[in-house]
Formats: structure tokens, C-alpha cells, sequence
């Protein structure tokens, strides 16, 4: 049956198809293709309904501290602070209207566009790339005690609780609960079999020197466990619904709210979803 909602983006055929074959061939090979792919984000256009936010908030280009460009949107406002984070091949301004909406309810908001995304130098990046420049904006600008995470910003956000974040409140939205699910989806769409889902994190555990089950939203909740909103689309097509089912049942504190029809990026731009994410914080 042909799913409701769209994923963001389709892999070009030619990518499946040298995936599948690949696969059947060498474990090895196929690994090696997967690796050519999996660290680089898609750039899209920014489309014009982000403009206004970019030229409105202040702008700082900053440097993690391995040395990645990154940058930082700024709305000042009387109340607390939130940092805001997006998604792999996403960018700070996708939150454009939950910024605005935070800001005027006066918070002071903080979106993050991190290594190779936007208007970014770089072409390949990681997760870690994304804790270092959450790390980074915590020593800027922060401390920070409420946080919005997007995709796999949301599990960054979790990884810079590991690195002495002070988050009291997380917003999930859209997010995978662990690695392994992020890697099987990505060898999935590119038609390889589980062998090479092994291998990639293989490779991914050996270069970043991690673990990856411990390195994974539904791991580190166990051990910090701040008050969590959990929103998720049940025609997600990205980020299937299955995880935040698993993050809820781990993350004690949490709260789950299941959208229908909105997919994995609308759900950032549905009022009924920002506004449970504006009573969160102001409870």
C-alpha cells in the first residue's frame, strides 16, 4: 500500500540500484559505497518563507572545536533561554515559525545550523559534529535548560547531556531512538542487506571511538532523564513511528504526542503541535 505521506527526499535510482547490486556481491564493497554516502547531508534550497527569520535574528559564524563551521541564529528575549537544533540535511531555519513563536511568548532563542548544513562550508559531517556545536552555543551563550531537537538533532542533544548539559526540558521531534536504527534505515533505502548494516556501524564505532548502543537517545535517557516531549508522526516515512515508541518506553519523564498526516518535516510547521511545545515550557 502506498504510504499517505511522502518521505523528504528520494535516493536517486541509480543509487539503489548500485546499492542492491553491490550487496549481493561483496558485504565489503557495499560497505565501502554505503560509507561514500552516509556522512554527507543533502543541501537543499532555502526555501522564502525562512528569509525573514534569517535576516531577522542575529547571526554568528562560529567553529566547533574541531575546527567545523557552523552557525547560530539569535532571537534575544526577556525569558529563559532554548536552543534549537534540526535535523541531518535540514537547517536552523526550518524552525522559523517555533522560533517566532517562543520569542514572542519571550524566550530567548538560540537555532543552531550546524556543520555542513545550510550555508555551511563542508560536505561531509557526522553527529558528533553536531554535539561539538551544541557544546560550543552552551559556552556562548548558555547555560541552556530548555532544548528542541529535530531528527537526528534530537539525539545530539541527548549525546551533549553526556558532556555536562543542564537540559530540564527536551522537545523530540521526529527523532530516531538509537544508531542502529538510523544506520538500518539508510541501508534499507539503499536496498543493501543487514550484513552491510553490521558492517557500516562497524566502521562507525572504530572511527568515532563510541559505542553505539550507548551513544543513542534510548540509552542515555536511562541515565539522564529530563521532563521530555516526544512528538512524532505516525506517516513518518524518515523516521518511522516505532522509535519514538521506543524512546517513550525508556525515558521516563517523557510525554508522547502522535500526529497523523504531517510526515517528518510538516510536523514543525503544524500550530496545534507548537503550541503543546509552547505549553511545555511555559508549565
Amino acid at each position: 500500500m502506498k504510504p499517505e505521506v511522502a518521505p523528504s527526499f528520494h535516493l536517486p535510482k541509480y543509487l539503489t540500484i548500485s546499492g542492491k547490486i553491490l550487496s549481493s556481491i561483496s558485504a565489503r564493497l557495499a560497505t565501502k559505497f554505503a560509507l561514500q554516502l552516509f556522512f554527507k547531508p543533502l543541501k537543499f534550497p532555502i526555501p522564502a518563507r525562512e528569509e525573514e527569520i534569517r535576516n531577522r535574528a542575529e547571526r554568528y559564524n562560529l567553529m566547533t572545536k574541531r575546527a567545523k563551521d557552523f552557525c547560530a541564529f539569535e532571537l534575544v528575549g526577556p525569558g529563559d533561554k532554548i536552543v534549537l537544533i534540526h535535523g541531518w540535511s535540514g537547517r536552523a531555519s526550518q524552525f522559523y515559525q517555533i522560533m517566532q513563536g517562543l520569542n514572542d511568548l519571550g524566550f530567548h532563542v538560540v537555532s543552531i545550523e550546524a556543520p555542513g548544513h545550510g550555508e555551511n562550508l563542508g560536505i561531509e559531517t557526522n553527529m558528533l559534529d553536531f554535539v561539538d556545536a551544541l557544546e560550543e552555543v552552551d559556552l556562548r551563550f548558555g547555560p541552556f535548560y530548555n532544548a528542541i531537537g529535530h531528527s537526528l538533532g534530537g539525539m545530539a542533544l541527548f549525546n551533549n547531556l553526556n558532556r555536562n548539559a543542564q537540559y530540564d526540558k527536551i522537545v523530540l521531534m521526529g527523532s530516531p531512538a538509537n544508531i542502529r536504527n538510523v544506520v538500518s534505515d539508510f541501508i534499507d533505502n539503499l536496498k543493501m542487506n543487514k550484513a552491510v548494516t553490521n558492517n557500516l556501524i562497524k566502521v562507525i564505532e572504530q572511527r568515532f571511538d563510541i559505542n553505539v548502543k550507548e551513544s543513542s537517545s534510548d540509552y542515555i535517557c536511562q541515565y539522564h532523564n529530563p521532563m521530555g516531549l516526544i512528538i512524532h508522526d505516525e506517516d513518518d516515512q524518515d523516521v518511522p513511528i516505532k522509535n519514538a515508541k521506543q524512546l517513550h518506553k525508556k525515558w521516563k519523564k517523557s510525554k508522547l504526542i502522535v500526529s497523523k498526516g504531517l510526515g517528518h518535516r510538516r510536523i514543525l510547521m503544524d500550530a496545534d503541535l507548537q503550541q503543546s511545545i509552547y505549553d511545555f515550557f511555559k508549565i
